[in-house]
């Protein structure tokens, strides 16, 4: 398959724009962005410097974890290397990515990488996602897409650049899994859409019982979302064919096949719940359970097209999810499962109802070996060199991540030193991003013999043309006594004695990245809201003790606890003499709506503007929508306002549940439905506070996911929220005229709030 046009000569523009960036980049130190936005030259960062962005794409870096470490992607032999990268388009409303191809007898040489392949994406997905190679050391396989396209698997020969498409599907691949040499293949498509509404709906009606309100009204096929298909391709057929698993497919999760391509495990929904899962004691694991939803490991046998059990317990609900096979496709090793309690030893069967555990299970005997019985083991592999099992673990320990072996022993295994230098084929190289909350990210390589760093790659240099705010880690006491940590954002031209406007960000803060928005792109914009003269704090959701916010997690002192950490963080900053507590904003996404809808209606302190976006808020009308057909919510909602809101429990939701105290909010208010469910969940805010006469706004992105991808999605979502704070908190409004209607309306929106402001007023006189 050749490339057209388009594709090869954004693929020269690409390269040509990475030999910039590598000519640029400083050999062995980084340049804090911090410590250059003195220079005359620089202009304040905007929302559109974030989306346009270069950005490691591995998935493990985008979903924030703290590891240093890059998903550099080596060949077997390890002679060379891919990087994935990604930055958005703004222009053509396309993300692009990248694959990157490194030597690795060059890396500490200042490498010039080659572009093997570019593509761009419209849809939400990936343009390109898990490049594999396989043992030829040329070939790599990789999911990949164009605009209007759907994604198929692809070869690339890196040394021709020949592209192949493998799958001609009709509908989206979602994940893979291959062997090493390429002739055993499984793929998880998505099942083909059927309209909703047929001739036979149209005449009988739509028997109703687990549907989406969301999905019915919209006309969506119910489930779709939720469930794929299973396809393999094995040396002996030359097309994909399929496999039918009963229970659910989610797309999330990963697919572990085995090394010679036999056999294969997935974690399907389980359909029907084993009465002996119960005897587990786990309350959140219980709670899925009676709500009807848990996943289970399978086993399945790729030559012969079946499938079982691949033991009868669940595994942990808290994940990670992971595992690897052994070299001799005998063996699989799991973490974060349980094992089966019904054993003779009174004394084993206990811990394992109260434990997960990381083991090994034999194939296809379904034997378990326990390896640990412990559940903060992740990311495991293999070193079949050494014979060690090496697991991460906790958090990281001089900037590298906790690692434990372990190395079976006749019939057990046990816990050794790792030997780190042989985890693997490229053993004297690993390669890390370098970045902290005031540091651009800098892909390096490092040399695990005597430390050497290398630059490889310095992935923004037209930073150096930006002014950032420099971000302070703080730590404050909440109302309620609880402790609390955060990134403080200082405006770039901070003059000392002014107070600033602040707006409060919410769900989580990490020192040891570069967070231009915040922990996701949906709503935050840190570092565009700096520039314009605001202070902002990134809150870490639930405190700086996690263990100890667990215990409130889920409970009526969930939300009390989050409105005394917003309260807390008001009076340490009023008591710095940095904010104009009068002048206050905050966001809330996803679960932190819930929290900061809560502050909005009890809360003693005054809040001067807020937004939410795409969030659940545990409220009487997100219940009805959505109990029916997410039983796993319902049961959280109930347990946050201690009941059902029936009978004797309904006077406490009526007090608990912000829905029901909307009289009270006193500050305009902007809302951002992403997609039908979501319209659905802001209505009750946007619907009541209309009613009561209230400023609000609503913003709905149809198309949208909870995560915004597109960039002019994004902007809506990010710089929306700039213009709003501005807006309310500082009295400007951009200049630009594309956004006259905006502020159109958000003029009668003032008007509605003075209203209410006099009125007020007059009440209390």
């Amino acid at each position: 398959m050749k490339l057209s046009r388009s594709q090869r000569a954004l693929s020269m523009f690409v390269i040509g724009l990475l030999q910039v960036l590598v000519c640029e980049a400083a050999p062995k130190t980084q340049t804090s962005a911090a410590a250059t936005r003195a220079d005359p030259g620089q202009r304040p960062t905007v929302v559109a410097d974030s989306i346009s962005m270069t950005r490691l794409a591995d998935p493990n870096y985008t979903a924030g974890g703290s590891s240093r470490g890059v998903e550099a992607q080596f060949s077997p032999d390890g002679k060379r290397f891919v990087v994935l990268i990604r930055r958005g388009n703004i222009e053509q409303n396309t993300n692009e990515y990248s694959l990157l191809l490194f030597h690795t007898a060059e890396a500490f040489h200042s490498p010039t990488p080659e572009v093997l392949i570019t593509m761009s994406s419209s849809s939400n997905r990936e343009a390109i996602k898990q490049p594999t190679w396989l043992a030829d050391n040329n070939t790599i396989l990789f999911l990949g897409e164009n605009p209007h396209e759907i994604r198929q698997l692809y070869s690339l020969e890196c040394n021709s650049r020949k592209l192949k498409k493998l799958t001609h599907r009709p509908t989206n691949i979602l994940s893979y899994a291959s062997n090493s040499s390429g002739d055993h293949v499984v793929v998880l498509a998505e099942k083909p859409t059927t309209p909703l509404l047929t001739d036979q709906a149209r005449r009988e009606g739509i028997f109703i019982s687990n549907q989406l309100l969301s999905d019915l009204i919209a006309g969506i096929e119910p489930g779709r979302y939720d469930d794929c298909d299973l396809f393999v391709k094995t040396k002996a057929s030359s097309e994909f064919v399929p496999i039918e698993i009963q229970g659910d497919l989610p797309p999330t999760h990963p697919l572990f096949l085995s090394p010679n391509g036999r056999y294969l495990v997935i974690l399907p929904r389980v359909p029907v719940i084993p009465e002996s899962w119960r005897g587990y004691n786990d309350d959140l694991l219980q709670r899925l359970l009676k709500a009807g939803s848990s996943l289970s490991y399978v086993l399945v046998d790729t030559e012969e097209r079946t499938y079982r059990p691949l033991l009868d317990a669940p595994p942990s609900p808290t994940g990670p999810y992971e595992a690897v096979w052994l070299p001799d496709s005998q063996s699989i090793t799991v973490s974060g499962i349980y094992l089966p309690w019904s054993i003779s030893d009174p004394v084993e069967s206990k811990a394992r109802r109260s434990n997960a555990f990381a083991a090994e299970i034999r194939v296809p005997s379904r034997q378990v070996l326990p390896i640990a019985m412990r559940n903060d083991l992740t990311r495991p592999s293999y070193d079949a060199r050494t014979g060690q099992l090496i697991f991460e673990f906790g958090g990281l320990i001089k900037g590298e991540p906790s690692k434990v072996a372990y190395r079976r022993k006749g019939g057990q295994w046990e816990e050794e030193p790792p030997e780190l230098q042989g985890t693997k084929l490229n053993s004297d190289l690993e390669i890390r991003m370098v970045e902290d909350s005031n540091t651009p990210p800098t892909i390096v390589a490092v040399s695990l013999a005597n430390h050497e760093r290398s630059t490889l790659l310095d992935l923004n240099p037209q930073f150096r043309q930006l002014r950032f705010a420099t971000i302070e880690r703080i730590i404050w006491k909440a109302r309620d006594g609880h402790q609390v940590d955060g990134g403080l954002y200082r405006p770039p031209d901070f003059v000392p004695g002014t107070k600033y406007p602040l707006v409060i960000q919410t769900h989580g803060f990490n020192p040891e990245r570069f967070w231009m928005d915040g922990p996701y792109a949906t709503a935050f914009a840190a570092q565009a809201l700096a520039n314009k003269g605001f202070f902002v704090v990134q809150a870490n959701e639930g405190g700086s003790d996690s263990k100890e916010a667990d215990k409130y997690l889920v409970s009526p002192k969930e939300n009390p606890r989050e409105m005394a950490s917003y309260e807390g963080l008001i009076d340490y900053l009023d008591d710095r003499g940095l904010i104009d507590r009068s002048r206050v904003g905050i966001i809330g996404f996803s679960r932190t709506c819930m929290h900061v809808k809560y502050a909005l209606t009890h809360s003693q302190y005054k809040f001067a503007a807020a937004s939410l976006a795409d969030g659940a808020d545990a409220g009487y009308f997100q219940y009805l929508a959505f109990s029916n057909a997410d039983r796993e919510r319902a049961s959280e909602f109930e347990q946050i306002n201690d009941g059902p809101p029936f009978g004797e429990s309904l006077s406490r939701w009526i007090n608990l549940t912000s829905g029901f105290q909307l009289d009270k909010v006193s500050m305009p208010v902007l809302l951002q439905a992403i997609g039908p469910a979501s319209m659905l969940g802001e209505w009750e805010w946007f619907s009541g506070l209309s009613r009561l006469g209230k400023p609000v706004a609503l913003i709905y992105i149809p198309d949208g996911t909870h995560l915004l991808e597109k960039p002019w999605e994004r902007m809506t979502s990010q710089e929306g929220n700039v213009d709003w704070f501005r807006f309310w908190l500082q009295n400007e409004e951009d200049p630009d005229p594309g956004k006259a209607d905006q502020y159109k309306r958000w003029r009668e929106l003032r008007k509605l709030q003075e209203e209410n402001e006099k009125a007020h007023a007059a009440s209390v006189n």
